[in-house]
């Protein structure tokens, strides 16, 4: 009988169902009243509304930034284009200044301040993007070039440019003005030649 009273005196207390379980209760549902869910639902579609208007707002001030950058290159070119018409007259004015005191005698300092100037007039155009057409010894392309005479010479091949009569110039793909040029004409057979074969 003791070693019976010592066990139940020794026997701890008998576990609870449930306690120290693995499982988890299921966490409790809120029930949301109707028109504060309503009221939700309008806030959340409005957020996105205004988020929506702020991506807009920001892509339509990025295409107003690109905007201005083409226009103020646009108006930039523009300009530059209505200084180049008036590059040709001036140039066909240093060449003809050139040639009349190259004919003069002791006129050597004149025509080398006027090289000088020549020089930097060109330089200051390049720098402009803007360009002397080649002439002389090309080909005659009329994209380039405008035939103001023909003439034949022995050796050249026709069609090529043998003067320049005007200078021309082109900013970037645009002609500003052709260049006036001289072609060398197709050369008529010889009458000689065909006398020998006879």
């Amino acid at each position: 009988m003791e070693q019976d009273c010592n066990r139940q005196q020794g026997a701890g207390p008998e576990p609870q169902a449930g306690v120290g379980s693995s499982e988890t209760a299921p966490s409790p549902t809120v029930q949301v009243p109707q028109g504060e869910y309503e009221e939700l639902k309008a806030k959340a579609a409005e957020r996105d509304e205004y988020f929506h208007r702020l991506q807009r707002a920001v892509a339509d001030y990025h295409n107003l930034l690109r905007r201005a950058d083409r226009m103020r290159e646009t108006s930039g070119t523009d300009a530059m284009r209505r200084v180049a018409q008036h590059v040709g007259p001036l140039a066909d004015t240093l060449t003809r200044a050139l040639e009349a005191a190259a004919q003069v005698e002791s006129a050597e300092p004149t025509v080398e301040a006027l090289k000088i100037i020549e020089k930097e007039f060109y330089d200051m155009l390049a720098g402009m993007g803007i360009e002397v057409i080649k002439a002389v010894g090309q080909p005659f392309d009329p994209h380039y070039h405008e035939a103001v005479m023909q003439q034949a010479v022995e050796g050249v091949a026709p069609h090529t440019v043998i003067a320049e009569l005007k200078k021309g110039f082109m900013m970037g793909e645009d002609v500003i003005r052709h260049a006036q040029v001289a072609v060398a004409a197709v050369q008529a057979p010889r009458d000689g030649g065909a006398e020998r074969e006879q």
